[in-house]
């Protein structure tokens, strides 16, 4: 049996999303990969943007970080994303990078939670058994 939260992600949001998305476990576990496949991509391109003063590409990705972690339930995530993105939009480098450790911590263990989860749900599909 499933828990309804988790560390990182509130499993009752995530699983509202992805009975939304498709019914087979294949297409719902896609959406999952896509952000973890994303994360350091997004996380570097984060990195990149501050250290060149892209304050508007910083923006863009603090907000594809902010969207993606709300629809996942992953709300701690969602709310570090959104204290460097305040401080993006105030051009705070000072104030981004004070963030930034945490939001790549938090990145990290929201996405290892998120593959527990596809790994719990994979196998229980195999063997016929029905988590959510």
């Amino acid at each position: 049996m499933t828990t309804t939260t988790g560390r990182f992600v509130e499993l009752s949001t995530l699983r509202s999303l992805l009975n939304t998305i498709a019914t087979d476990g294949p297409a719902r576990e896609r959406f999952i990969h896509d952000f973890i496949n994303l994360w350091e991509t997004r996380s570097q391109r984060l990195m990149k943007a501050l250290g060149s003063r892209d304050f508007e590409d910083a923006d863009v990705v603090c907000l594809s970080i902010r969207s993606s972690s709300t629809m996942l339930g992953a709300w701690t995530l969602e709310a570090i994303a959104g204290m460097v993105h305040t401080a993006v939009k105030q051009q705070d480098i000072a104030g981004c990078m004070s963030h930034l450790a945490r939001l790549h911590e938090v990145g990290q263990h929201t996405c290892a939670e998120l593959v527990a989860y596809v790994e719990e749900h994979s196998g229980a599909e195999r063997r016929g058994v029905i988590l959510d």
